[in-house]
């Protein structure tokens, strides 16, 4: 029977039981805090950023954002009428010359489509409203040309807009408090007198740790220089260490540099500050919320069918809370529960040992992030020698394991964060099994269920 399979879209649940309260803190400061702002969610490739951004676009919008076309999640209650929400994916613009111009178009689009500035006719409100989607396109144009001199005049905001070329030759100021006046008419349901004039453009940047350093740091800029705006509030996603790469090839370029790594890294850290006035770094899952991931993901890939591999999957998850097997990364542990979902209904008929738990994370761990290892087995049972010999001594000519640490004493000097895959985590499982004689044996049963796997299975589809 057919298993669905995970995919690596932004999920609104909260999938580790770790996000939850993560994301309320962010809401709420975003409320209380003043425009303009510029707040950071960090955190390494896969750690679910673009999930954080979504949960936490349904929290203050009380709807999805645009990637997710599922059913609208929010509470109403939470909701903000005053606050506009802008998804910017700056990977798709990256090879952009200037992607503040593309952010600049997604601005203006998502201020076009708001219902509110239309009439039930179909056309814009009031002339305000035209006026202030004419600011964004006049500030495009003159940002594509590059023709941002001087301006002695520029017409009251609540004109209309004759001139396309008006901001053609504006200054850098003259566009930013153009910017500022049409956003802040953009933004509709303007407060009563006496009230406090909360109203909020709140703009999520996706995916900027998916465009190459110069990118990322231009967008940054662009963002700093023109859109620092007293109605703004930027949430970004980002790596830090795509700064630290965009500083290190800068300094590179630069005569007798010394300490060129240490000087980098201390920049991208105070460059990155001075950007974003807060910064917040995603949480890590613990031993036991990737053994509750494993265990749940995979009762939701095998469905209806979950009752015939209940015992597998509890001896799984009691085995990923006695060892740290995988790593605490959401995206590459998708990846392995879809690989253990397939080893598991495919070997599902074989004989299996007192270590099978432990050979199918095994086996679907290695596929994922150790390849090399996975095929060296696949072709020779004996390749768990190989294996063996890098578990105990941490040391290896061959390439398979040129850029892996195994866990002994000198590998454990060294801080490996968890949501690396340098550190082979099955280092002791594999010196345990060597330890009571059954090496072999169990480089045998590997290959075995390898073979299994690989066998024509018409009933089990694995994407």
């Amino acid at each position: 029977m057919a298993h669905q399979s995970l995919n690596d879209l932004p999920v609104l649940n909260d999938d580790f039981g770790l996000y939850t309260t993560f994301v309320e803190s962010i809401a709420q400061e975003i409320r209380q805090s003043q425009a303009p702002k510029t707040i950071a969610i960090t955190g390494y490739w896969g750690s679910g950023k673009t999930s954080i951004l979504a949960q936490l676009y349904v929290q203050l919008f009380g709807e999805n954002p645009p990637p997710i076309k599922d059913k609208i999640v929010g509470n109403n209650e939470t909701i903000n009428p005053h606050y506009q929400g802008i998804w910017f994916e700056a990977w798709r613009y990256q090879h952009e010359p200037q992607p503040i111009i593309a952010l600049m178009h997604t601005m203006r689009q998502s201020f076009s489509k708001k219902k509110k500035l239309f009439d039930q006719a179909g056309k814009i409100a009031n002339v305000s409203m035209v006026a202030g989607l004419s600011v964004f396109d006049g500030v495009i144009k003159a940002l594509s040309t590059g023709a941002i001199s001087g301006l002695d005049k520029v017409q009251s905001i609540g004109e209309k807009y004759e001139n396309d070329n008006l901001l053609s030759q504006l200054s850098t100021d003259q566009v930013n408090n153009a910017l500022s006046t049409a956003i802040d008419h953009l933004l509709t349901n303007k407060v009563k007198v006496g009230e406090t004039d909360d109203r909020k453009c709140i703009i999520f940047i996706d995916d900027l740790d998916r465009c190459d350093a110069r990118t990322a740091k231009k967008l940054l800029e662009g963002i700093k220089v023109h859109l620092n705006l007293d109605n703004c509030i930027f949430v970004i996603a980002i790596d830090p260490a795509q700064l630290e790469t965009s500083f290190q090839l800068e300094h590179a370029q630069l005569p007798n540099i010394a300490n060129v790594e240490v000087v980098s890294s201390h920049d991208a850290t105070e460059y990155l500050e001075k950007l974003c006035q807060d910064a917040h770094r995603l949480p890590i899952a613990n031993q036991k919320q990737i053994a509750d991931f494993i265990s749940k993901n995979l009762r939701k890939i095998f469905g209806k069918e979950n009752s015939t591999y209940l015992d597998i999957i509890v001896e799984i998850e009691r085995e990923l809370e006695q060892k740290s097997y995988l790593p605490a990364n959401p995206r590459r542990l998708k990846m392995i529960c879809n690989r253990l979902a397939a080893f598991v209904s495919k070997t599902c008929n074989e004989p299996q040992s007192k270590y099978h738990a432990q050979s199918l994370l095994f086996l679907a761990n290695a596929y994922v992030s150790y390849r090399e290892i996975y095929e060296m087995l696949s072709v020779s049972p004996e390749s768990i020698n190989d294996v063996a010999r890098f578990a105990s001594s941490g040391k290896s000519d061959m390439a398979a394991f040129k850029h892996l640490t195994s866990v002994n004493l000198s590998a454990r000097s060294a801080f490996v964060h968890p949501n690396k895959i340098t550190e082979f985590r099955f280092a002791s499982l594999i010196t345990e099994i060597e330890a009571s004689g059954n090496l072999a044996a169990w480089g045998d049963y590997l290959h075995n269920l390898i073979q299994s796997y690989n066998a024509s299975n018409l009933d089990v589809v694995v994407d």
